[in-house]
């Protein structure tokens, strides 16, 4: 190492590998971290570390932070500012650590893409691009490239004598149309922007059928992988005969063959030899081996069973070398490169295509001013790279300027990076290896994203230079511990990867460094593995069967058995066991959100989720098909498309028949029969032209109103924008309403709303109109893709999720179930027509348009292996990412069609002594299962399946619950009959009376005309103010009548505060005044003085505000006091002011109504002032209302109407006040402010 690592802490919470990541610098390091040991805790670690460092303390925009999505960024961010500010508050005087938390939200921590975005919009002038650039979405792009190659193919078939184009369309299109070769010529531009220098790529292509003499079939760029394939297959062929041998040396077994065997062995010997010389001479061998006559072995010396075993074996091995004899050696060397070589001008005619392609795309992307994620890419690179003579890169200068600012660049998720990432990587970080100042994190078992094109082999070279030590290279560091998971099941994946995972098949060793050490603290629970195999037993079903609609059965049937034995498990799971809560130290039940269905693909998601459903467990999954399917949308999008051109039948017949017109088949056949041959709208036109019958008028004014609508519609297409009308459209069909209303409406309403958001997210492109929409629409459709249709799931909603392993990559559940284990595994990509290599270029069939022959190339055969290793290496590491999502429990679920027969296939490996199994037992594997079995074969749980005899058993703390499962445990669940519908639709249908009457009509009758027995109470409230009991009782005289005087408008809106007048309302005054009385002293009578002074002051506690003080007529408080009952206030014992209370009374008492005898209502008051005098209370009440001015006899004439007003009011506050206090009221008065009246109200 180049530097010394500090102590850890002794309190510290990190592994000692763990701090060796966070402290070691000075040159170039890999952490290779497995599943679930604190990656990114370490990642943000390190970056804290280099901020606080004492000694040489880093700013955060020093360090260049590489996330590979938006979410890690963000979270990351989070985390160092967090660390930041705690680390101030222990050093709150820290200047540098303050500025950190400024730097922090402008710091380079992002995605690649958005580091790229940020170099190209800082030195746009370096690249000519227009610096008000956006970066174009994927329906955008898409179109765009449709356009451009449509385009192209034009202009090349335009050219005179363009033979050479013409031959690339025969060679890689079918007679019917040239997509296929539109596809092909996009394919190649997509992987050839994987590589740093596209063009180079694309001549390299061709270079590779640069084929000359037989000699030099040897130096062809791929034969290596050929010859690995074919040592394989020899390999395995070698191993069946020395397993025949080995029964021929058995008691019982087939002896006289022994020297068969011995001498088919020799055979394979050769030709492993001949491997390791020139093609021609394996050529050779090849056709010269033949298998000797096996000698008989008939009698009762001969167990036949062993004789059946070793005579298949035998066959089997023979079987393997005739297949590589067909491939490989059928031919002579000199016709392969024939091919090659007749090939290369279609080839070098394809790269041309290609690079015009590129050049046309680029241009009208400048000239739109858009990128796509790409070029951010590309564009970033030529900012910070130059291009030597020889093709070589080399920092420019602002490369060099990074260099300068980054002091070290941290990458996560480095498996995931592909050639161009990387090269961006390498030239702003300085130096490389023993010198370099590069972070780089990830596990190579993850790397799952080989179909974006990410480049786990980057991660594997560096595993294998890097040092432990970090002598003379790049620093490696190994993280096994995982803090996630029990160890039963990181003993688990242990034991099967160390079985599967080896350096030919699967990319990487699976030693002491790669495997999982358990560092998470469980409590002791027996947790083993569990296998579930579902035994289909279906005899007519066999393995390799061809026949599709006996497939498609057997798939569903597999499926819904296997849907219902996680709905069973989960069901238990949720009743009877418990998970552990780490944080609080304590088990408690599970819950539906703890456990995830993992799956390779969703093709079984309906089904499953029908399962679920019907078993009543809630599961959330993000489908992405079905949108297309929707009924709804399918007639939205074909009334656009008869909107764009009526000329088209089907989509005219689909809107006819929809709601929208509401046709039937029988008005679709009259329409027909007025114009019996041309387009169908002709024939509606004439339908409606014609004069009616009478069994046709209603089709006709159905059919003549739509066809109104159809030419507004057409109108408004051609003028306004699409999202306005397919708005338009909804509302003059009402189809959305109507959409609303069916079963599962909401989901078919937001479907409508997705096809709207659609259009409108189309219209922000560059694009506009009907056609083109359409046109996208149906080109998405062609390439399979579809919107699903989405819903927004909030993560604390209680339900079981399904995902696929993909998504579920960095996430972990406490239950997991990996299901679909029997699925095979997805070989599209290998078997297609034309394959794509990041080192060797493009292969295809060697194909001759004009004898219009088709046959394998080398170059194809070799594509073909190599790939399917590749595949094999990424299926292997997709299974190591499920298993590693669980934390307590794991479940492997499988369903077999015909276990016997398997079993026996799994069951080869038992006898193996070493750990890993033989390279062509692992690369025949087309289930996951075919790793899974064979690996458990060789476990001392396996007896379930293998019985005892002759197995090996490895020595593996492992353990395993293997469960055979017959599909008669989940036989169709028998939902009960509903007799009573079946029964009259059966009478109906055979005309036979029917009852008029249902047995539940009195039933209904009774429920749909029940009454409430206590109707009144509910319009009666059970709670009053007294105020209010006050308005109710009150007789409506001209002073205080509201009924009459029409509602005064209100204005829409106030005016802001500041501009308002400062006046105050009489409710308001009455408050303000009330607010006074309350908090007058009554130690000494107040004074017109001690009145402002009070008044002053409560301004300034905010009791009071200024309009409020300005009311108070001090005076009239002042002359309150001077009164006789003023004096007796000031006198009494002990005064209450301004207390709430509350009060239950009789309803009936209330209201007045009978009918409310039981009912209670609850009174609520304020008492404004009570005094206690020695025989008994005095009630007093305070009124502000205005008698002088509303009175013209005054006092006098006011005296009857207040009276009558106030005393409910009083008389409630008395009974209140007895009630509570227990204490007789002698008197109670009403006080008025204005004049200084006072009003006895008699009780």
């Amino acid at each position: 190492m180049k530097t010394d690592i500090p102590d850890k802490p002794t309190n510290a919470v990190w592994t000692d590998d763990q701090w060796k990541a966070v402290m070691a610098k000075g040159q170039d390091i890999l952490v290779a971290a497995a599943a679930g040991s604190g990656k990114t805790t370490v990642l943000v670690e390190r970056i804290i570390q280099k901020i606080l460092d004492e000694h040489d303390p880093l700013d955060i925009d020093e360090l260049l932070i590489v996330t590979f999505t938006n979410a890690a960024a963000a979270e990351m961010r989070h985390r160092i500012g967090k660390a930041i500010e705690e680390a101030i508050s222990s050093r709150p005087d820290s200047h540098h650590l303050r500025k950190q938390l400024s730097l922090l939200n402008k710091a380079p921590i992002s995605t690649l893409h958005a580091f790229c975005l940020e170099v190209i919009r800082k030195y746009y002038y370096l690249i000519d691009i227009d610096p008000g650039f956006r970066i174009a979405d994927d329906t955008e792009a898409e179109l765009l490239r449709d356009e451009v190659l449509d385009d192209l193919f034009e202009t090349e078939y335009a050219k005179a004598g363009n033979d050479l184009f013409y031959r690339t369309v025969d060679t890689f299109s079918n007679d019917r149309s040239d997509d296929e070769l539109q596809h092909l010529i996009r394919k190649l531009y997509d992987f050839s922007r994987s590589h740093p220098d596209p063009s180079a790529w694309l001549d390299k292509m061709v270079e590779l059928y640069d084929a000359g003499d037989v000699e030099e079939v040897d130096s062809l760029p791929f034969m290596a992988a050929v010859k690995a394939d074919i040592h394989l297959q020899l390999q395995a062929a070698k191993d069946m005969l020395e397993e025949a041998y080995g029964l021929a040396l058995e008691p019982g077994g087939p002896a006289p063959r022994a020297e068969n065997y011995l001498n088919d062995m020799k055979i394979t010997d050769r030709l492993l030899a001949a491997i390791h010389g020139p093609w021609q001479g394996l050529y050779e061998e090849m056709n010269a081996w033949q298998f000797t006559r096996a000698k008989t072995c008939k009698g009762d010396a001969y167990e036949a069973e062993l004789v059946k075993a070793a005579d298949d074996l035998r066959k089997s091995a023979k079987k393997t070398l005739e297949g590589l004899k067909k491939d490989f050696f059928s031919r002579k060397p000199a016709s392969f490169l024939k091919d090659m070589q007749e090939m290369r001008p279609v080839i070098a005619e394809l790269r041309t295509l290609v690079k015009k392609f590129a050049e046309a795309y680029g241009a009208v992307k400048a000239e739109k001013g858009i990128v796509d994620f790409s070029d951010l890419e590309h564009f970033c690179l030529d900012i910070l790279a130059e291009k030597n003579e020889d093709g070589s890169l080399t920092p420019s200068e602002v490369a060099k300027a990074y260099q300068q600012q980054f002091k070290e660049v941290l990458i996560d998720e480095f498996q995931d990076v592909n050639m161009v990432q990387e090269t961006i990587m390498n030239l702003v970080a300085k130096g490389a290896g023993f010198d370099g100042n590069r972070f780089m994190v990830g596990d190579v078992k993850q790397s799952i994203y080989r179909f974006r094109l990410a480049e786990p082999n980057l991660f594997l070279k560096k595993y294998r230079d890097f040092d432990p030590e970090g002598r003379d290279t790049g620093l490696r560091i190994d993280l096994s511990k995982n803090f996630r998971s029990r160890k039963e099941i990181l003993d688990g994946t242990n034991f099967i990867f160390k079985q599967i995972m080896g350096p030919k098949v699967g990319e990487m060793a699976y030693d002491s460094q790669a495997a999982l050490v358990a560092g998470a603290s469980y409590p002791e629970r027996d947790h083993p593995v569990k296998v579930a195999l579902i035994d289909q037993a279906d005899e007519a079903i066999e393995e390799d069967i061809s026949d599709e609609e006996t497939l498609d059965r057997a798939e569903l049937e597999q499926s819904q058995l296997e849907a219902r034995y996680l709905a069973r498990e989960i069901k238990k799971l949720i009743d009877e066991e418990q998970v552990y809560n780490p944080k609080t130290g304590t088990f408690r039940p599970i819950r539906y959100k703890d456990i995830v269905i993992l799956m390779r693909s969703m093709a079984w998601a309906p089904t499953i989720m029908e399962e679920l459903k019907q078993a009543g467990i809630p599961l959330y999954t993000e489908l992405s098909t079905g949108y297309f399917d929707a009924t709804e949308v399918s007639i939205m999008l074909s009334l656009l498309k008869v909107i764009d051109n009526p000329y088209q039948d089907i989509p005219l017949a689909v809107v006819l028949r929809s709601p929208i017109v509401g046709l039937d088949e029988e008005a679709l056949a009259l329409i027909r029969i007025h114009e019996k041959r041309g387009p169908y709208y002709e024939a509606v036109k004439k339908f409606i032209a014609d004069r009616p019958d009478p069994e046709e008028e209603e089709a006709h004014e159905k059919v003549s109103r739509f066809m109104e609508k159809l030419s507004v519609w057409r109108s408004v297409a051609r003028q306004g924008d699409l999202s306005s009308l397919i708005w338009q459209l909804y509302r003059d069909t009402q189809f959305y309403d109507f959409a609303g209303g069916l079963p599962g409406g909401k989901q078919r309403q937001a479907n409508l709303r997705a096809l709207y958001d659609r259009a409108r997210q189309y219209e922000e492109t560059s694009f506009r109109g009907l056609f083109r929409f359409l046109r996208f629409i149906e080109r998405m459709q062609e390439r399979g893709d579809d919107l699903g249709t989405a819903r927004a799931l909030s993560e604390q909603e209680d339900v079981v999720r399904l995902m696929t392993i993909h998504a579920s990559k960095g996430l972990e559940f406490p239950v997991v179930f990996v299901a679909g284990l029997n699925r095979k595994f997805n070989m599209r990509d290998i078997s297609q027509a034309f394959l794509l290599d990041k080192d060797f270029g493009f292969a295809s069939k060697y194909i001759h348009p004009e004898k219009r022959i088709t046959y394998p190339s080398l170059p194809q055969l070799a594509f073909k292996r190599k790939k399917k290793l590749e595949m094999l290496a990424e299926e292997m590491r997709v299974l190591y990412v499920a298993l590693t999502r669980a934390k307590e429990k794991l479940y492997l679920v499988g369903t077999v069609k015909n276990l016997g027969k398997r079993l026996e296939k799994w069951g080869k490996t038992r006898r193996q002594e070493g750990w890993l199994m033989p390279d062509h037992v692992r690369a025949a594997a087309g289930t996951y299962l075919d790793w899974i079995i064979p690996s458990l074969s060789r476990h001392a749980d396996g007896t379930v399946l293998f019985g005892d005899d002759g197995r090996v058993v490895l020595d593996d703390p492992s353990k395993w619950q293997i469960a055979v499962l017959p599909k008669e445990q989940f036989a169709d669940i028998q939902e009960p009959e509903q007799v009573g519908e079946v029964d009259w639709q059966h009478q109906v249908k055979a005309g036979l009376p029917v009852a008029a009457e249902s047995a539940y009509k009195a039933q209904v009758f009774e429920r749909l005309s029940f009454r409430y027995s206590n109707e009144p109470a509910t319009f009666r409230r059970a709670k009053q103010s007294v105020s209010e009991l006050k308005r109710m009782h009150e007789e409506h005289d001209e002073t205080n009548g509201t009924r009459f005087i029409p509602n005064a408008e209100k204005h829409i809106f106030d005016r802001p505060r500041f501009m308002q007048e400062k006046s105050i309302t009489p409710a308001e005054r009455g408050t303000a005044m009330h607010m006074v009385m309350q908090h007058i002293p009554f130690d000494a009578p107040p004074t017109y003085a001690s009145v402002e002074a009070l008044v002053e002051e409560m301004v300034k506690q905010e009791l009071l505000t200024e309009e409020q003080a300005d009311a108070i007529a001090a005076e009239q408080l002042v002359r309150f006091f001077e009164t006789d009952i003023g004096r007796r206030i000031l006198a009494a014992g002990r005064v209450m002011r301004e207390m709430p209370f509350s009060l239950s009374v009789p309803a009936a008492e209330i209201y007045r109504d009978a009918s409310l005898a039981e009912e209670r209502v609850l009174i609520q008051g304020i008492f404004d002032c009570v005094a206690e005098e020695k025989d008994g209370l005095v009630l007093l009440d305070f009124k502000t209302d205005n008698i002088h001015g509303r009175f013209k006899g005054g006092f006098e004439e006011a005296e009857p109407v207040l009276r009558k007003r106030y005393e409910v009011q009083l008389a409630l506050y008395s009974r209140a006040l007895e009630t509570i206090l227990k204490k007789k009221v002698k008197a109670q008065y009403l006080y008025f402010f204005d004049g200084g009246h006072l009003l006895q109200i008699q009780s």
